[in-house]
């Protein structure tokens, strides 16, 4: 019998290292960028679910809490994103976590200083903090109302000779031309006005981040034919002075901002746009909150950007069935050379009688 079976672990062996073989030159195809892959919509869900049944204990939750709670300002975006992954998980917080919340949530939220705030907010963002008056600053701001008052404050700056914020004047003609921008570029207009909007508070509130403002401003330098804009007479047809390739990044950044914005609305999008870099966080993200819902925010103040956008990614089908092949093909190997140690083991304490 032993021939037979060294025959069954021989053909193993020699079909695992052809499964490596095969699975290797399928891999060696794909570029290196491929060999990590985007999670499906379904796989995606219950990659979180697992993750936050794991990580999203009383203990971690309260502690992210009471840190948030020493913040000052504080950022009642993230403290409230934090009760609502509490609730949405059945976590019952210590009862010290819950008393510290609910006095800090009275003394911020008090109807006179919410009204002095949301005036300050109103009319210039950079007052603002991730706080309750934060939502009067972006429902002014990203209206067209929004828009006149950034040139409005633009211009006087211009006349008493200082520097004009080019970037935010950018954004609020963009803001205003966003629907016949994003015809040539495949996006939908409802995001990606709203993300232009989002983004231009973002700018305002300094919450722009240096990735993202390259983007953009490589969409503004390249994506545009300026030149032919003063002949524009009408918003729509902005299209025809874009250059779609150039500027399909800057608008695939702004929709998926938008996209944020509907399921989280603009305070929730406006936390997560703050810890995005490229145009991939954003559509990550993005796919992240569409998983998640009102989770979302809780979630990344949890576990950090890293962790939370790693959740969203998974090894290569090609990678994982070179992986399983190798681990087959050693095992094999292992068989046969623990098979052939017990022989020789057996022979040495081998002793004939007489």
């Amino acid at each position: 019998m032993r021939p037979f079976w060294h025959l069954v672990l021989g053909g193993l062996l020699v079909a695992s290292l052809l499964w490596s073989g095969w699975s290797l030159w399928q891999l060696s195809r794909l570029p290196l960028g491929a060999w990590v892959i985007e999670r499906s919509a379904h796989e995606l869900g219950a990659a979180y679910d697992r993750v936050l049944a794991r990580r999203a204990t009383p203990e971690a939750i309260a502690a992210r809490v009471e840190e948030r709670l020493e913040d000052a300002p504080r950022n009642w975006v993230a403290l409230e994103g934090l009760w609502t992954l509490a609730e949405a998980q059945a976590v019952d917080l210590p009862e010290a976590t819950r008393v510290a919340y609910q006095l800090a949530h009275a003394a911020d939220h008090g109807s006179l200083r919410r009204a002095q705030d949301c005036i300050a907010c109103a009319y210039d963002l950079r007052t603002c903090a991730m706080g309750a008056a934060l939502g009067c600053g972006v429902v002014v701001n990203m209206t067209a109302l929004g828009d006149l008052l950034s040139l409005g404050r633009a211009a006087g700056v211009w006349v008493q000779g200082g520097e004009v914020d080019q970037l935010d004047v950018t954004l609020s003609f963009i803001g205003i031309g966003a629907t016949g921008l994003v015809v040539v570029t495949g996006g939908t207009s409802y995001a990606v006005k709203s993300g232009a909007g989002l983004m231009k508070v973002a700018h305002r509130m300094g919450r722009m981040t240096p990735g993202v403002r390259s983007t953009y401003r490589r969409g503004f330098r390249d994506g545009v034919d300026w030149a032919r804009v003063p002949a524009i007479r009408r918003a729509d047809d902005l299209a025809q002075v874009a250059r779609p390739e150039a500027l399909r990044p800057a608008v695939e950044l702004t929709g998926s901002l938008g996209a944020m914005q509907a399921r989280l609305g603009s305070r929730g999008a406006l936390y997560m746009m703050g810890q995005v870099e490229t145009v991939a966080d954003a559509r990550r993200m993005a796919r992240a909150t569409e998983a998640l819902g009102t989770r979302s925010v809780g979630t990344l103040e949890l576990l950090g950007k890293s962790r939370f956008l790693r959740v969203g990614l998974r090894l290569a089908d090609a990678l994982r069935e070179m992986i399983a092949a190798f681990l087959g093909a050693l095992s094999v190997i292992l068989g046969l050379t623990w098979s052939r140690l017990l022989r020789g083991l057996r022979r040495l304490a081998w002793v004939p009688n007489g």
